[in-house]
């Protein structure tokens, strides 16, 4: 199967539950996943020379998605960008993510002068892949509640650097709630 069409497809997995993970410091955070999340978690915003995945005010992420999931967009098509190999790892590492959900370990208040970025998350949820790669998922609150956190970016890494000098602490659980049942 094409992997970019896999990964849309295992991610739409993610869409009908919320996913509630319990720190040990007490505090509950609720994630949840939409498609229009998809362009830029697996880095699509990156093939700024591939038209079909650019956003513009007649093609929002939700449509790139759509068109993704339905196989108008394909892996092959956006192999071609001379920006590929920036999302190469990403892709490869986001088509597992109906397993990366699972995380062990969170950085509580992300502090981006730490490193030299630019993202502004609140949490990190990130754990070690079977290739020994850190893999990052950064958290945003939706703007309404903070503890309900929205996806802002994914990031494989072959170091720490995301998370060497940030507050980690442990996930004691995570449940999986039915979207209908946390919707009011």
């Amino acid at each position: 199967m094409d992997q970019l069409l896999e990964a849309a497809k295992k991610y739409a997995t993610l869409f009908d539950k919320d996913y509630v993970y319990t720190l040990e410091t007490g505090t509950m955070l609720q994630v949840y996943f939409v498609p229009g999340f998809f362009h830029h978690l697996v880095g699509l915003q990156k093939l700024t020379d591939i038209p079909p995945v650019k956003k513009g005010t007649r093609n929002s992420p939700n449509y790139i998605f759509r068109n993704i999931f339905n196989g108008i967009i394909t892996m092959e098509d956006i192999q071609k960008s001379k920006h590929f190999n920036e999302i190469e790892n990403r892709l490869r590492h986001f088509s597992q993510i109906n397993r990366l959900i699972e995380f062990e370990k969170i950085i509580i208040d992300f502090d981006s002068s730490l490193i030299k970025t630019k993202l502004d998350a609140d949490y990190v949820l990130f754990k070690r892949s079977n290739d020994n790669m850190y893999l990052n998922l950064f958290l945003k609150d939706d703007g309404g509640n903070p503890n309900k956190q929205i996806p802002l970016t994914f990031l494989p890494e072959l170091t720490d650097y995301y998370t060497y000098g940030q507050k980690v602490i442990k996930i004691l659980s995570m449940t999986e709630l039915s979207r209908s049942t946390t919707q009011s």
